[in-house]
């Protein structure tokens, strides 16, 4: 494909174009638009580095082309070089046999619901680590047990410092960002802000 080369009438650096207009604005590889009367065509090489880099990039040239309204040039170009490289009297290929069946993605189960409260755990804030395994923003993990049908609480493990405090009914504990407080014969599992 041959680009041709432009310069403004004042002199500076030679430009790349698909084709230089008779009348109207040009617009150059590098994206300058050159206004009428402001150019001329010009023999020798181009010199602007944008130009020549963006002379390489077939998808730049192919745009310049149909900004320029230049694209049935370009396509009867392409048609061009398609029939170069077809062998001639090569006879045309057989369709091809029966289409490979789609294979459609396994469908994936929907997410897991995770209810409001898991029998002494208020499960707001915490993340499902495994199961009867929960484990807090604060790095707290909670272990429940299922004692037939429901869940109770069974341990806090936590690395950092336990505050136990005496309430009535039993005894309170706050772990990092979790307190475990008594509640109607149980306990009562939940995230508290500091």
């Amino acid at each position: 494909m041959r680009l041709e080369a432009v310069r403004r009438k004042t002199g500076g650096r030679v430009h790349l174009t698909p084709r230089v207009p008779h009348t109207g604005p040009v617009t150059t590889l590098c994206g300058q638009t050159l206004a009428e009367g402001s150019y001329a065509a010009f023999a020798g090489d181009a010199d602007c580095t944008n130009c020549i880099r963006r002379s390489q990039d077939s998808s730049r040239i192919s745009g310049a082309f149909f900004a320029q309204e230049e694209g049935s040039e370009l396509l009867r170009l392409s048609l061009e070089q398609a029939r170069l490289r077809k062998p001639p009297g090569q006879a045309p290929t057989a369709p091809p046999g029966p289409a490979k069946p789609v294979v459609w993605p396994a469908a994936k189960p929907p997410p897991e619901v995770i209810p409001d409260r898991l029998g002494e755990l208020v499960t707001r804030g915490f993340k499902r680590a495994g199961e009867g395994v929960w484990s807090s923003p604060g790095g707290v993990v909670v272990r429940m047990r299922r004692k037939g049908k429901e869940w109770r609480f069974d341990e806090v493990v936590f690395e950092g410092s336990v505050v136990a405090t005496r309430v009535d009914g039993g005894i309170r504990v706050r772990a990092g960002d979790v307190e475990v407080a008594p509640s109607d014969g149980g306990f009562e599992v939940q995230i508290k802000k500091r």
